[in-house]
């Protein structure tokens, strides 16, 4: 009989599923929850060995000769701090010596409680990994903790063995019951390498088979002739489209490079027919992550996801993580094609494509998002696009961009400081014009990116001066609007021309849409002889107001869908 601990369970599961069956004891009440279940598991072999200082060196002993992680296991307090001599043996000697310490709750630290000190990374110079485990209350408690075991169960040998610790709270470990008779099935992720046994890679070919796949695209993996073949062959023979934006600068053939837009448009119809069954994430951040998380999380129930590249951590973003594929993209591709696999037909892609092809563009009054488009609409080819952060990025992606047109953000974290000194720093090398949009409290609080001795010609900077932040607008009605202007959405009066023209840069402004057209082809002259900014004057309630309107316009969800999934969730809220 197990612990009915979820958090006992979840760690004992995946000892069992990475096959650790080595397990050295020392005496406490502690971690009698954990201890008492392995005892009472055939499948692990426990030793006891009073002493932790000599337990730890017990086990790595063991590991010496049988070649495989083995896991020491402790109470709180002290004996931990006992391991330590251990510990850092093991570290320099590469040995994958698993530490499961128990722990009190943290909020007890410092409060006189018995046998308590701060154990939570007490070995952080030698060791690979630590992991704080929390007490699970929730879903979220059980999702963190099952990905934290899994990181901590992968470091052992990854990258070069060594030691890791799971330090696992527990608030009352003598009233905790036994009475679990089997071991819930949690979720194992499985760390592929390049050099995997060409047995492992036929399996992981037979998992595609019949599946609707969807792969992620990211910023900043890096483009080859290499990556594109393989992924044309991949493409032919499984049923794939990818979901990506402007600034991946993924410009493949089934790439969907509105899915900012797209996933916004679908009917309710369609979010249930396009589920994936295989999510394949590729590089770093993307503009529709919000809204990615959302549906899949909303209609992807059973679907797996499998990261790709050479990321060594562990990035579960969906919540749904089975395999992490550490290597090459390009690598990864060539593996998995099939030369006895029929082409496919492409219909996955195909019903993508056809809501993507169904979208129209804005087509509005003077505005924010007008001004955007008729830039974007006219830039010149082979010329880069820099778009700063909050509404520059999103509306950005309303509007077809050239595919000879590289794509920038500063996606990582999303924020909105240093987005002109980046195309800045861009343009000071580039031989091709670089164009920036941007809006006032960006540009505002990164000024002093244009006090730069390096600005070139190549720079050409479309400046949206609504007054304000326009995006915090954006998720209220009208009237609640106005009440934001002071602190909110920074309302303001300042103008760049001043700063700009000091500085030596070529200033226009347009305060009506012909007065746009001018500044624009003015700004795309490949005749201009230095750096230019165009500054466009709107309000950001009017700019909010058009933006919401666009996005309704292609909202295609029914009255009817809506009414059906309304009432769904009331069902779901009472059975919940």
């Amino acid at each position: 009989m197990y612990a009915n601990n979820k958090l006992i369970q979840q760690i004992l599961f995946l000892l069992k599923a990475n096959n650790i069956r080595k397990i050295v004891i020392s005496p406490g009440s502690r971690h009698f929850p954990l201890s008492h279940s392995i005892e009472n598991d055939s499948f692990f072999q426990p030793f006891s060995v009073v002493d932790e200082r000599s337990a730890a060196f017990f086990a790595l002993g063991m590991i010496q000769e049988c070649n495989e992680p083995v896991a020491i296991c402790c109470s709180s307090g002290t004996t931990v701090a006992n391991y330590g001599s251990a510990v850092s043996e093991a570290f320099y000697q590469k040995l994958p010596l698993l530490l499961l310490t128990a722990d009190r709750i943290p909020q007890l630290l410092g409060q006189k409680e018995d046998q308590m000190i701060k154990q939570d990374d007490i070995f952080h110079s030698f060791i690979k990994y630590h992991g704080q485990l929390p007490k699970i209350n929730t879903e979220i408690d059980e999702w963190y903790a099952n990905r934290i075991i899994n990181e901590a169960l992968i470091e052992l040998n990854h990258t070069g063995a060594g030691p890791v610790q799971l330090n696992y709270p527990i608030s009352e470990h003598h009233s905790d019951p036994f009475d679990v008779v089997e071991l819930p099935i949690v979720r194992k992720i499985t760390l592929h390498k390049s050099d995997d046994e060409a047995e492992k890679w036929d399996n992981i070919r037979k998992k595609l088979s019949g599946k609707k796949i969807m792969i992620v695209w990211g910023q900043s993996v890096p483009e080859s002739i290499r990556l594109t073949k393989a992924l044309d062959k991949f493409c032919e023979q499984h049923n794939t489209v990818i979901l990506t934006d402007r600034i991946s600068n993924c410009t493949h053939e089934n790439a969907i490079l509105n899915a900012f837009v797209v996933l916004k448009a679908m009917t309710i119809k369609e979010q249930e027919e396009l589920a994936p069954d295989l999510v394949l994430t590729l590089g770093a951040n993307i503009v529709f992550n919000s809204e990615i998380k959302y549906y899949l999380k909303k209609n992807a129930v059973s679907m797996e996801n499998w990261q790709v590249g050479p990321e060594d951590k562990v990035c579960d973003a969906f919540s749904k993580l089975t395999e992490m594929f550490e290597m090459n993209e390009y690598f990864f591709f060539e593996k998995l094609i099939n030369e006895s696999v029929k082409k496919s037909e492409n219909t996955y892609f195909n019903l993508w494509n056809q809501i993507s092809k169904s979208i129209k563009e804005p087509n509005v009054e003077f505005s924010q998002l007008q001004a955007i488009g008729k830039l974007i609409s006219n830039l010149p080819q082979n010329s880069v696009l820099q778009l700063a952060n909050s509404n520059a990025i999103r509306m950005g992606h309303l509007f077809e961009i050239d595919k000879s047109i590289k794509c920038f953000c500063n996606r990582g974290v999303n924020g909105i400081d240093g987005c002109m000194s980046t195309a800045v720093g861009y343009a000071a090398i580039s031989e091709k014009p670089v164009f920036l949009i941007i809006g006032d409290l960006t540009f505002f609080y990164d000024m002093n990116a244009l006090w730069n001795r390096h600005l070139t010609k190549s720079l050409r900077i479309l400046l949206v001066n609504n007054e304000g932040g326009a995006v915090m607008h954006l998720p209220l009605s009208a009237e609640k609007g106005k009440k934001l202007g002071k602190f909110t959405s920074a309302g303001h009066q300042t103008s760049a021309k001043g700063w700009v023209e000091s500085i030596g840069i070529e200033y226009m402004s347009a305060y009506n849409s012909d007065e746009i057209d001018k500044g624009i082809a003015t700004l795309i002259n490949n005749d201009n002889t230095g750096p230019m900014l165009l500054e466009v004057f709107t309000k950001k309630e009017d700019d909010a107001s058009v933006y919401k309107s666009y996005m309704a316009e292609i909202n295609r969800v029914t009255i009817a869908d809506r009414a059906k999934q309304k009432a769904g969730k009331m069902i779901q809220s009472i059975f919940k």
